[in-house]
């Protein structure tokens, strides 16, 4: 593919550019692309991200429903860059992309995902160290054709792990305040993100997978109540129960505690008896006070979604436990 991309580099005028399109979710792929088109004196000018899938009902399984449409021009300048100013200027990159995508996107009937949304990070790390033609310290020739060490990344690789760590941390969710959502833990912005997409009809495995990926979250698959394919999604306060509650990550954060919460307002019909939880089990609950209402007004506004009737019950929940716990008074 060097040779292929060397020589229609070779051939085409300054000016030129070549058009890619290139579908897939696998950073490791991303990160062999990038470095073909580097070895191949190319760089990523632009690239957007299309549907190339609809939800017909024709297909079955984890397939991609984006591709993103590369510009390739041609790299007449000689920059180098130092790998530690690469991360911020992928940050840069990443973070004008989306709000780019979501200044465009219709916010009643969004047209892009979250999957969409990182094949764009990957597309938009592309377009920052292909502009290069060295990164200090790096030869990037050699991590091209290095053998693949099963648990080893390449530099680039590690760069498009951490571009789908900023495009994942910069998504918050329809209606949750900010700085509440800079607030939570990697698991809990996880399983958050994970009813956001079940709310825009997202059932794929794959997508929750890559979303796992890009928090930087290993053991999410407890949270799941089916795990069929095209029939994801994770679980409600009251089908967790007792299980994964206490201990450390997710299974001890404040997420966890308000969905037992919410466990306890509905198995016990009084919201109370939430308070009563939470405030003697959560750490600095007072601290931690609007939070806690901010997570579940945005629970609540799961209620009435047509294919998501099993919140039903939690979410009207959700909204009685927030007002008991503005009346609380300790």
């Amino acid at each position: 593919m060097v040779e292929i991309y060397s020589n229609l580099a070779k051939n085409m005028p300054n000016n030129g550019l070549q058009m890619v399109q290139f579908t897939h979710q696998d950073p490791a792929v991303w990160a062999d692309l990038g470095m073909i088109l580097w070895a191949a004196g190319l760089h990523v000018s632009s690239a957007w991200t299309i549907a190339t899938e609809t939800s017909s009902g024709l297909k079955k399984g984890n397939y991609v429903q984006g591709t993103v449409l590369l510009v390739l021009r041609k790299r007449i300048h000689h920059e180098v860059v130092f790998p530690d100013e690469l991360p911020s200027l992928i940050e840069d990159e990443v973070r004008t992309q989306l709000n780019d995508m979501l200044a465009l996107d219709d916010k009643e009937l969004p047209n892009f995902g979250d999957t969409d949304y990182q094949l764009a990070a990957y597309a938009a790390a592309l377009r920052v160290m292909t502009q290069f033609s060295s990164i200090e310290g790096i030869n990037i020739e050699n991590e091209l054709y290095r053998e693949n060490q099963k648990g080893q990344k390449s530099a680039f690789e590690k760069l498009i792990d951490q571009a789908v760590e900023i495009a994942c941390n910069h998504l918050i969710p329809v209606g949750f305040d900010e700085f509440q959502w800079k607030g939570l833990a990697a698991s809990e912005r996880l399983y958050l993100k994970g009813l956001e997409l079940e709310k825009h009809g997202e059932l794929r495995a794959g997508a929750y997978q890559e979303l796992a990926k890009g928090f930087g979250v290993r053991e999410y698959t407890f949270m799941f109540a089916k795990t069929k394919a095209n029939e994801v999604r994770f679980k409600t306060g009251t089908e967790f129960k007792r299980s994964n509650l206490g201990g450390d990550n997710f299974s001890g954060s404040l997420m966890r505690h308000v969905l037992f919460a919410l466990h306890e307002t509905v198995t016990k019909e009084n919201a109370k008896e939430g308070v009563n939880y939470l405030a003697a089990e959560v750490t600095d609950y007072w601290g931690n006070r609007k939070k806690i209402i901010e997570i579940l007004r945005y629970l609540n506004r799961l209620a009435h979604t047509d294919h998501m009737p099993h919140w039903e019950v939690d979410a009207e929940a959700a909204q009685t436990l927030a007002g008991a716990i503005e009346n609380f008074n300790a």
